[in-house]
């Protein structure tokens, strides 16, 4: 099952409508991560970047095959070795992954499933106690230049509710990601 799409750009559009850097150091992407997980890799816009920080691997989804393809390429020509790619309809299927194994799950700009419990769920099975899950979307704005329809599109307010709803701890407020999105970090119990 594809979460509700929002269509996806030409790569070089899309990766310019995100500070990735400035994304991953207040999502809390660090050295000290051993395992993360990424639900909806798309073109690899978080995760290429991401494997050149985390000292461990990276499991990247998506179900795309246009997607994984590319990811793939950017892969192989980065010399990233710390990248599995895999297709799966991990909202129907699950990841496949053992309880309690991640260090980190990345859900990034996904949560305008219609029952993104589902995959917050997921995310908490996957993830070691103590374990963060990363949580991005796009402004509640509809002057953003890209992003799903604002009728599934989810409110700050709403995702903090279903984070905190799953089980998830938050030790901070709202992350200001600009110039077009915003987060939250959240640990497992």
């Amino acid at each position: 099952m594809k979460v509700r799409d929002s269509g996806m750009p030409e790569q070089s559009y899309w990766e310019s409508l995100f500070d990735v850097r400035l994304i991953l150091n207040k999502m809390d992407i660090t050295r000290d991560i051993k395992s993360l997980v990424e639900f909806g890799c798309g073109y690899g816009t978080f995760t290429l970047p991401s494997a050149k920080v985390v000292s461990g691997k990276i499991i990247a989804f998506d179900i795309d095959d246009q997607m994984l393809e590319i990811i793939n390429a950017r892969a192989i020509s980065s010399n990233l070795n710390n990248v599995s790619i895999l297709k799966r309809d991990f909202i129907s299927e699950g990841t496949g992954i053992e309880n309690d194994s991640a260090d980190y799950v990345m859900l990034f700009n996904i949560l305008h499933h219609v029952e993104p419990s589902e995959i917050l769920t997921e995310a908490y099975r996957i993830l070691k106690k103590g374990g963060r899950v990363g949580l991005i979307h796009w402004n509640y704005d509809s002057k953003t230049p890209r992003g799903p329809s604002m009728d599934i599109r989810p409110k700050p307010e709403d995702m903090r509710n279903w984070i905190l709803n799953v089980g998830f701890r938050l030790e901070s407020d709202l992350i200001d990601l600009p110039p077009y999105h915003y987060g939250f970090v959240a640990y497992k119990r």
